[in-house]
């Protein structure tokens, strides 16, 4: 029986039946799903273009194909835009499939190749020779230095006399906190610690932001001595700021392909407040050898911003080059001046720096101190590296010494009794050797005595309540070892007031000058009889070198 044929129902599937040549495909070749209720592509990019600048307003990435963050950005671009795609697309893509899987791998695999090629395994020449260091004459180029230039205050110190100078101040406690900065500058010839105020929370932000900050807090290093200062022109620049008057979000959209170092908040010679933002580079290979290329200063109160070269940064600014930047390159130098093989194999004349370092005031810059030791020694040093953090002029001392934490130790040990800890030691010239002076704090992390360690002999301390009687008692037990130097010079003085005193069975004279805070100190035993002679209103030329700091006499005319 044949069966009956319904055109009916042939037509009606005919219809329904898809066109070859009709059906849209992705990227891949696959047919592509296509949904009634979504978005078209057009529509994702802009929302993820969105997003994407919301993201770059609170993270604030270097669009620099040397930063990592900018692989990050375009990264995470991709995976915005495909996940979108794929939840609410009007044309349902495979994940990352075609040219954005493409993309996302090359994103991630290119700056992986490029950091291993950049490393100091193929460059290692190169990363030793980032820093120049020259030898140096620690006695010629180290000043003796005077007692209001000797830094006591260390930024753990300075937080503590920060905080109790705002709290006698009621009016500003309850609408600003002090910013954690306490950075090293000098000031007038005198190392100082300074950080700006900052709004105390969002609420204290919307009623004051109007009027700027118009305070810093400056700690004098020499006498721990604690100032809440008035700027003459208020601060409207600030980390602390919420919008556009945010200091690095500010910066960051002046200059967007830049990469920036740490920022420093700093005064200029009119004490106006400036923000010094270090631009950063990599001179090796395109991931390798970060340094610093030039640096953006930026007007606190007006937000003017203006990028100088490495070699026309005025000379007020002091900080320029991180100090963990220059450790590094220290390391680096220490580590592949041999070539990377021999950093890992023989090691030959390997160094590397002390762990901690320091800052010294010398003339109106800030030097990075920090020690280079054998990689092979614990307690001993080679000597020190001294680095200039505005112009990274670097030099060595080859002066064999202790390490700073071994002093630090002697310095404990001799006043174990009364339970104090030590700050990390600054270098000091005194009688043309090196000296490490400590400050020792107690509980409440303020210096309460203070310690000379002799560099090379540490297990030799002298300890007194004020810098100057440390210093005193050091000179004193090392009178025979001081030496008029080519910069030793003759003045007259009358005498104010003399006082002898015993100590270790040696009779010391400290005399007062009329019209000198200066107390200079005499000994027998280096002066010979006449100075037992010696009376209130005598007038007597001494030789010695008062004008750079040293107290003691070494000659009487």
């Amino acid at each position: 029986m044949k069966q009956q044929i319904n055109l009916e129902e042939i037509i009606k599937n005919m219809l329904s039946r898809k066109k070859p040549g009709f059906q849209k495909v992705d990227e891949t070749g696959e047919p592509e799903e296509k949904t009634s209720w979504g978005i078209s592509s057009w529509w994702i990019g802009l929302i993820t273009a969105v997003i994407m600048l919301i993201y770059f307003f609170f993270a604030l990435p270097a669009i620099n194909p040397m930063s990592m963050e900018f692989y990050t950005f375009f990264i995470l671009a991709l995976v915005i835009f495909n996940f979108l795609n794929l939840v609410i697309g009007k044309h349902h893509k495979k994940f990352f499939a075609g040219v954005s899987g493409i993309l996302l791998i090359g994103l991630i695999v290119l700056p992986i190749l490029l950091s291993f090629f950049s490393g100091p395994f193929f460059h290692a020449k190169r990363y030793a020779g980032l820093i120049d260091v020259e030898p140096g004459t620690f006695s010629e180029d180290v000043s003796r230095i005077r007692m209001d230039q000797i830094p006591i205050v260390d930024r753990e110190a300075a937080v503590v006399i920060g905080e109790k100078q705002m709290g006698q101040v009621g009016e500003l406690v309850s609408q600003f906190d002090i910013a954690t900065d306490y950075a090293q500058i000098n000031l007038a010839g005198k190392p100082i610690r300074i950080s700006p105020l900052k709004y105390y929370d969002f609420i204290k932000y919307l009623g004051n932001f109007r009027n700027g900050i118009q305070h810093y807090i400056s700690v004098d290093m020499t006498s721990q001595e604690g100032k809440l200062n008035r700027l003459d022109r208020p601060i409207f620049y600030s980390n602390s700021d919420l919008l556009m008057r945010n200091i690095r979000r500010h910066v960051r959209f002046q200059y967007p392909f830049d990469m920036f170092g740490e920022m420093s908040f700093e005064l200029d010679d009119n004490g106006d407040a400036y923000y010094i933002t270090p631009v950063m580079t990599k001179r090796i290979f395109l991931f390798g050898g970060l340094d610093v290329k030039g640096a953006i200063i930026t007007d606190a109160n007006t937000g003017e911003s203006q990028k100088y070269d490495i070699g026309q940064i005025p000379d007020w600014v002091d900080r320029v080059y991180p100090a963990e930047l220059m450790i590094r390159q220290l390391d680096w130098r220490g580590l592949y001046s041999g070539g990377f093989i021999n950093s890992i194999f023989g090691q030959r004349n390997v160094t590397s720096t002390t762990e901690g370092y320091n800052y010294n005031s010398l003339g109106t810059d800030i030097h990075m101190v920090t020690g280079v030791t054998s990689v092979r020694s614990d307690t001993s040093n080679l000597g020190f590296y001294y680095v200039n953090l505005r112009t990274k002029e670097a030099k060595m001392y080859s002066v064999p010494s202790a390490t700073e934490y071994a002093a630090m130790e002697s310095a404990q040990g001799k006043v174990q009794e009364k339970d104090y800890h030590a700050a990390f030691p600054v270098v000091l010239n005194l009688n043309n050797r090196p000296v490490y002076f400590v400050g020792l704090k107690d509980d409440a992390r303020i210096a309460k005595m203070f310690a000379i360690v002799d560099a090379q002999r540490f297990e030799t301390v002298y300890t007194g309540n004020t810098p100057q009687e440390a210093v005193n008692n050091y000179l004193l037990a090392n009178a025979a070892e001081t030496t008029p130097d080519e910069d030793s010079l003759e003045i007259s003085i009358t005498i104010e007031a003399i006082e002898p005193v015993v100590i270790d069975g040696n009779t010391i004279y400290f005399i007062q000058a009329e019209g000198d805070d200066q107390i200079y100190v005499a000994t027998a035993k280096n002066l010979g009889a006449k100075v037992v002679f010696l009376e209130v209103g005598d007038t007597i030329e001494v030789l010695g070198n008062p004008a750079e700091g040293q107290f003691d006499i070494l000659d009487i005319k």
